[in-house]
């Protein structure tokens, strides 16, 4: 089964030839970080904020990037414009893929859903770290 730490793996060899180094500035991460998340051995999972670095930066599709499925508007565009692959939609710069062109919109409302979700979720553990640490004191 595809794992997050694969499709970032898809995210280097397609948009950086291989580059971990170069994967990693572009996200503003420093490179020798990225042996835990894409090393061979044990993979960490990637942080919220590392995950919402990727989606930003470069421009990837949140849904892609978290479970491997695109979104409901590639989807469309993608039956609308023949076969295109998930992979090829998801990780397309510019949110285009050939002629195949992604509603900037609709992506740009499905992050901002993403991104508030993620917020949300990290004020929930913030409050739970909080309650945690009350009860060390």
């Amino acid at each position: 089964m595809e794992t997050i730490n694969d499709r970032m793996e898809m995210l280097v060899n397609e948009r950086f030839n291989g580059n971990k180094a170069a994967f990693a500035k572009s996200i503003d991460m420093s490179p020798t970080s990225m042996s835990s998340y894409l090393g061979t051995k044990r993979r960490s999972k990637p942080s919220v904020d590392m995950v919402a670095k990727i989606v930003l930066n470069l421009d990837v599709d949140a849904r892609w990037l978290l479970t491997g499925e695109e979104t409901t508007q590639q989807s469309v565009n993608a039956n609308m414009h023949g076969n295109v692959t998930d992979s090829n939609v998801a990780i397309g710069s510019n949110n285009s893929v050939g002629n195949v062109s992604v509603d900037t919109d609709a992506v740009l409302v499905e992050r901002v859903r993403y991104l508030e979700a993620l917020l949300a979720e990290k004020e929930r553990l913030i409050k739970v770290y909080e309650k945690m640490m009350k009860g060390k004191v």
